[in-house]
């Protein structure tokens, strides 16, 4: 959903820009030189501006990348496009079949995308839905330790490689671990000596900020951490292939300001997706040959 809001972000940019410029006195000829002539037709600055504000961002990117080059291309599509519509290649199938269904697709886009332009949603909602979910924005911010463990290791060939730990060994480590930091030895201290995690040992265990609800985390570990109070240390949470523990720094809720651009993202998308919901359930689909549907590829 965030590369649509993305999407759609652009193409709101998109045509407003293009609006803009529609209302504005087309320039003199003399601020406005041809550029290229391509294929007998001459190209002033404005038009090529014009046809590169109206494709899509990565298309106009390679524009931008190399002008000359795009140009060159531009004219080689139109050139291959001509002899194709002259042999009659978009009424014969495959092709027309593909172009009628290419066609649905950016048609169904741009529904979309005017469907989006046309959400608004109001601060107080944004206010309203910030008091209702404040502790869904609170951050934790934490250290933690991982231990990691391998029960079937492949034969190593090194007989002088490190042994990785049993899920035992790296269990019966994690409860000494812990029971050490509740009696007050250092975490951060502990993290750099028997931390695996490469990406937060080298940092005392430093570990980015936590939300309640961030998928990217198991539930488990977000329970762990969200039953802390500051300053307290986890019991040793198994995964697959290791154990972790946390230690809780800081619990934070920030004010509805540094937030309040998220909501606005987060209600946006849920008004969207009520909207193409109830588009789905309008449609009138009557299935009718269930064996056909069940499974298999269409004949050829």
């Amino acid at each position: 959903m965030h590369r649509l809001t993305s999407t759609l972000i652009a193409a709101f940019l998109c045509v407003s820009a293009t609006a803009t410029a529609a209302i504005q006195q087309p320039p003199a000829e003399s601020d406005d030189p041809v550029v290229v002539v391509i294929e007998g037709q001459p190209w002033r600055r404005s038009e090529i501006e014009g046809l590169i504000n109206r494709l899509p961002p990565n298309v106009a990117q390679n524009f931008l990348v190399d002008r000359r080059n795009f140009l060159v291309q531009y004219a080689l599509m139109q050139r291959l496009a001509a002899m194709a519509e002259k042999e009659g290649v978009a009424d014969s199938e495959p092709h027309r079949t593909r172009l009628a269904y290419q066609r649905s697709i950016y048609l169904a886009q741009a529904a979309m995308d005017q469907a989006a332009m046309r959400i608004q949603i109001q601060p107080e909602e944004q206010k309203r839905y910030f008091e209702e979910h404040k502790q869904d924005f609170s951050r934790a911010q934490v250290r933690v330790i991982y231990l990691s463990f391998n029960d079937n290791p492949p034969p190593s060939k090194d007989p002088k490689a490190k042994r990785p730990r049993t899920s035992a060994e790296a269990g019966k480590l994690a409860r000494e671990l812990v029971a050490k930091a509740r009696a007050g030895a250092d975490f951060a201290t502990l993290a750099r000596q028997f931390s695996d995690d490469e990406e937060t040992r080298g940092k005392g265990g430093e570990f980015r900020p936590v939300k309640p609800n961030d998928q990217n985390l198991p539930p488990e570990i977000r329970t762990a951490i969200f039953s802390l109070r500051p300053g307290q240390v986890s019991d040793p949470v198994r995964q697959t292939g290791g154990f972790w523990i946390f230690r809780l720094e800081d619990y934070t809720e920030p004010a509805f300001e540094e937030v309040q651009s998220e909501i606005f993202d987060t209600l946006r998308e849920a008004r969207f997706r009520e909207w193409i919901e109830s588009v789905q359930k309008s449609l009138q689909i009557e299935f009718r040959d269930e064996s056909y549907l069940g499974g298999g590829s269409p004949k050829q």
